[in-house]
């Protein structure tokens, strides 16, 4: 793997959020326009001392690893459905294919029998409260039993509450940048009853770095995140790129511990008129790997945590006030009018290999 040109890793600011919540007013004006800037140029910053805090990440990452090494006949038990309108529950190695942009069925049918397999497991977890209306849009998680695997249940309350509470403060920031002059506008299209938000718990398996060398397998596959808005957190591995801003290239995103990434997606990009990125990323070798000349080697086990924020799933996705003005980004094709709810199906749709019959 010797003489291979390694790329820059990607320019992504690191944003106090304390400047944010409880800096002065210039410390804050100086934030928004840092997180406005990055946004506009490769869709993604990192945060410190954001409010979720780092001991209930750590206690998240714990809370997965411990998941993932259940056997697989006990994870089986909440296994994902197939069902492009449930996507809760387990989701075994090699069942996902991200893909981009492809909506013809031929396409869709070939890329799902040829692509690449990618080599992680998921668990996708949502609202762990029962739904408060009857709204046959909302999914129920699929969660071992208590005598399984006890006290997750519990801790996924209080993820999905700080999740949240992060998300929506992030949210204010954004009307404000916007000159919104309702900071809660987007805040209120998030009704826990009628969106699909939700965690994605990732284990990418140990793989031979000749594997992925060959296009035999990947780690994930190159794409845009589906909602309007993703909270990452990533352990140490690293290995997540993101495209350049002039397009072309893939730049290593280097793990900052204590951070978390706070990543632009579609139905933003969208909201905003192309005034925000949606970035394409993708997981592979990690960079400091690259240029190892060990053609042996093995990649060891890699873990994220993405919290994916959707707004309602009835939503029309549409530029939002003050976002007139077309903007530099176009990263998919929307259609005139199109709901949160379709679009999310849609995309997920193209993720998921279809069951052997």
């Amino acid at each position: 793997m010797g003489g291979i040109d390694l790329v820059e890793p990607a320019e992504i600011p690191v944003i106090n959020f304390q400047s944010l919540s409880s800096g002065t007013l210039q410390e804050r004006k100086t934030a928004l326009k840092q997180l406005d800037d990055a946004f506009q140029s490769v869709g993604l910053v990192h945060l410190s001392n954001h409010s979720i805090g780092q001991g209930l990440v750590e206690e998240a990452f714990a809370w997965s690893k411990r998941f993932f090494d259940l056997p697989d006949d006990v994870k089986k038990l909440i296994s994902h459905p197939h069902d492009t309108s449930d996507h809760r529950g387990w989701v075994a190695a090699g069942t996902t294919v991200s893909s981009q942009g492809v909506w013809d069925k031929e396409d869709i049918e070939r890329i799902h029998k040829t692509g690449p397999v990618e080599k992680r497991e998921v668990l996708e977890t949502g609202d762990p409260y029962p739904s408060r209306i009857q709204n046959p849009n909302f999914i129920a998680n699929r969660i071992l039993p208590e005598e399984i695997f006890p006290g997750f249940a519990a801790f996924t309350k209080r993820w999905w509450d700080a999740c949240v509470k992060q998300e929506l403060q992030l949210l204010q920031c954004l009307c404000e940048i916007l000159d919104i002059p309702d900071k809660d506008f987007l805040g209120k299209q998030q009704n826990p009853d009628f969106n699909r938000s939700a965690t994605g718990w990732n284990h990418y398996l140990s793989i031979p770095t000749q594997s992925l060398a060959s296009g035999q397998s990947v780690r994930l596959n190159t794409h845009t995140d589906y909602g309007q808005l993703t909270l990452l957190f990533q352990d140490t591995t690293g290995g997540l790129e993101v495209e350049d801003k002039e397009g072309g290239i893939f730049r290593p995103v280097l793990p900052k511990p204590g951070t978390v990434i706070v990543q632009i997606a579609d139905m933003l990009e969208r909201q905003s008129n192309g005034r925000w990125k949606s970035s394409l990323h993708r997981v592979t070798t990690p960079h400091h790997l690259k240029s190892s000349d060990v053609d042996d080697s093995v990649l060891i086990e890699r873990y994220s945590i993405g919290f994916f924020i959707q707004p309602d799933f009835d939503l029309v996705i549409k530029p939002l006030p003050g976002c007139e003005a077309k903007g530099r980004w176009s990263s998919l094709e929307w259609e005139d009018e199109i709901t949160a709810g379709e679009w999310l199906t849609r995309r997920v749709a193209l993720e998921y290999r279809p069951k052997d019959k």
